[in-house]
């Protein structure tokens, strides 16, 4: 843990997902003077009094690591998944409210914005997440934005981790009837279940657990199955791609943009094969003459939030933060 040292401002950042939650003080050499990494803070995927309690003790958390930093906080960027649906940026700004000084500056906004930063460094872009869930995001250069998809796990977040969870379900459960052609992910997704048949998986699915968290992990398991020439494994991801080309293509028609190439990052933990989705894409981009450059993150999302906090303030950061920022980040 960094003592603190005199610098101009410091900011509080955190990154809530449906999976994790980190938080992080920082200044604006990247140095890091709190950490937390804590469980899920998606408000769609837990109860109110849950997702609360979760974020007082985050920042109670960072209080007792650092408080005097943590008194002198300026800023605070919270970009957090759910919120927007949920409408609950007010119920998380007042909780943060009650921690930070009076005069600190607090944003909360989607999760889109940090994971655009993180490939952008700040700059206007567009961000295709897929994650748990799945949305399309683009930013100019005031942080006007367009939204395209994300509307739910029911009936949209299409090529998100639960999406493509139950795109292997119903390959594994039509291959089972023999509606579909046979494929690895059956044996794969039993092992992962430890049962014995098909059948045994409904228990699982349907058991207590938030379908997401148990659906959602299993898209990890069609990039190896199709690595190794699986068809059907092959024929899911094809189609998240063309899924997500879909959505940045209408989000891009839908704003104007200043520059000639319009970065698109890609954030989020299905796309752990980044060189394949970025050619793929690009290939689609460049079939319609579209400039769009695809590129993966930076650095991570909480980063992100770390350059939206010091944004709110007006405070550009020098060439080297990045860097910094992550050395300091994976050593805290």
């Amino acid at each position: 843990m960094k003592r603190k040292e005199q610098r101009d401002m410091y900011v509080l950042a955190i990154d809530g997902g449906g999976t994790k939650t980190s938080a992080v003080i920082c200044d604006e050499l990247g140095n890091v003077y709190a950490k937390v990494v804590t469980t899920r803070s998606n408000p769609t995927a837990m109860g109110i009094q849950y997702f609360k309690s979760t974020i007082h003790d985050i920042l109670l958390n960072l209080q007792h690591k650092n408080p005097q930093v943590f008194a002198a906080i300026d800023s605070c960027f919270a970009g957090m998944a759910g919120v927007k649906e949920l409408q609950a940026e007010e119920v998380v700004e007042s909780i943060v409210r009650q921690y930070v000084p009076k005069t600190a500056h607090v944003i909360v906004d989607n999760d889109a914005l940090i994971a655009l930063y993180a490939g952008t460094l700040g700059q206007a872009g567009i961000v295709q997440i897929a994650g748990t869930g799945a949305i399309t995001m683009g930013y100019d250069r005031e942080q006007h934005f367009h939204r395209v998809g994300g509307w739910g796990y029911l009936f949209d977040d299409e090529g998100s981790g639960y999406d493509l969870g139950v795109q292997v379900l119903k390959a594994i459960f039509q291959s089972y009837d023999g509606r579909g052609n046979s494929t690895a992910l059956t044996d794969v997704v039993l092992r992962y279940f430890s049962v014995e048949n098909v059948p045994q998986l409904i228990e699982f699915i349907y058991g207590e657990e938030h379908p997401r968290t148990v659906i959602a992990p299993l898209s990890k398991h069609v990039f190896d199955v199709a690595e190794k020439g699986d068809d059907v494994a092959s024929r899911i991801i094809e189609d998240a791609c063309e899924k997500y080309y879909v959505a940045i293509k209408a989000c891009y028609s839908h704003m104007k943009w200043e520059q000639a190439d319009v970065p698109v990052v890609l954030a989020g933990g299905v796309f752990t094969n980044e060189a394949y989705f970025m050619a793929k894409l690009q290939q689609f981009a460049r079939a319609d003459e579209i400039p769009l450059q695809f590129m993966a993150p930076v650095l991570q999302p909480i980063g992100g939030a770390v350059i939206a906090a010091f944004k709110q303030k007006n405070v550009q950061l020098g060439p080297n933060f990045a860097e910094c920022f992550s050395k300091n980040y994976e050593q805290e």
